[in-house]
């Protein structure tokens, strides 16, 4: 399953070395070109770099918003 061009994907800039999402401009065999959002340089990623990397964001919000959920039930229950 490729990216879409014009799609966003969360990466750590290796410019500004921040997690922002990157808009995907060019696709091509298993390298994309992405643009980052924060400030707008460009870098060359391998598909599955993209994607663990992707994957790991998700699985860390995943983590944080549980907790949030957690912690807001826990304080009703006092």
């Amino acid at each position: 399953m490729d990216f879409e061009i014009g799609s966003t994907r969360i990466f750590n800039c290796p410019v500004c070395g921040v997690d922002t999402p990157h808009s995907i401009r060019a696709h091509k065999d298993v390298n994309y070109g992405i643009v980052c959002t924060n400030c707008n340089s460009g870098a060359i990623v391998h598909e599955l770099d993209l994607r663990i990397y992707q994957l790991k964001w998700e699985e860390e919000l995943r983590e944080i918003l549980d907790n949030l959920v957690e912690q807001s039930f826990g304080k009703d229950d006092d």
